[in-house]
């Protein structure tokens, strides 16, 4: 009986020192202060500086001059930052057990720059997530310019199908997705340009003339009649004295001369 009152006693003790040194190490960390901000990109994308992003975030490990205590610093203020970057699709940010910490984030991988209407630019990702311009950063993409609205160019939404506002924006997305599924069409088409009548329109390298592909309808089999025309016509003269190549027409080729 003896035995077996001490072999519990033995117990609680050594659960109550465990729960002591698990407290002491506890506080003992959060006491600690933070040692390093280290950023973590997915990718070498461009659109967020680093220096600036970094400065910010050590700010917030900062006060009156000096590092914070890990135990005080604000995690949520700091991933509600992150959150609000234009720029960044997905973020985590956690304080390890070296007292770092560590900032993982990926930026958005723009596919189409759109220039509206009213002259302001945006990116559109293959989700249709249009993201701000950025002055220290300009990827290499297809354009789209003409008749599309952007009612926003300073914060990141998504593209909605139910919104005329939308609707050419999601278009030239479409047509973007339409030419790089074709490898010949997509090495030739320079820009994607909407007209007045919500016609699409490409130009075209080694082509003068206005390309008119129209709406949506189609595209593949419009583009695939484009590869044909320029793969047996384009070294031609009378095609190089074409004022349009309209392939709007069900399995024709419509052109018009100069």
């Amino acid at each position: 009986m003896v035995k077996k009152i001490l072999s519990i006693a033995l117990w609680v003790i050594t659960a109550a020192a465990i729960v002591v040194l698990f407290i002491f190490a506890r506080e003992n960390y959060l006491n600690t202060p933070v040692k390093a901000v280290n950023l973590h990109p997915a990718s070498d994308s461009g659109f967020v500086r680093r220096s600036m992003l970094q400065k910010e975030i050590e700010s917030y490990c900062e006060e009156y001059g000096r590092t914070k205590k890990i135990g005080t610093v604000d995690m949520v203020k700091i991933q509600k930052s992150l959150d609000a970057n234009p720029w960044i699709e997905s973020n985590a940010a956690h304080i390890g057990l070296d007292g770092n910490l560590n900032v993982n984030f990926k930026e958005y991988e723009p596919q189409l720059r759109v220039f509206g209407n009213n002259g302001r630019s945006a990116y559109v990702t293959s989700e249709g997530v249009v993201v701000p311009s950025c002055s220290n950063y300009t990827p290499y993409v297809l354009i789209a310019s003409g008749n599309l609205n952007l009612p926003n160019d300073t914060v990141t939404y998504t593209l909605c199908d139910t919104l005329d506002s939308d609707r050419n924006v999601i278009n030239a997305l479409y047509w973007f997705k339409a030419i790089t599924a074709n490898p010949f069409i997509e090495n030739c088409v320079g820009q994607l340009y909407c007209n007045n009548k919500n016609e699409f329109e490409l130009t075209v390298k080694g082509l003068d003339a206005r390309v008119i592909v129209g709406d949506t309808c189609l595209a593949a089999d419009k583009l695939f009649r484009l590869e044909t025309f320029m793969k047996q016509r384009l070294n031609r003269l009378e095609t190089q004295n074409l004022k349009t190549i309209n392939l709007q027409y069900k399995n024709q080729i419509v052109c018009t001369k100069r």
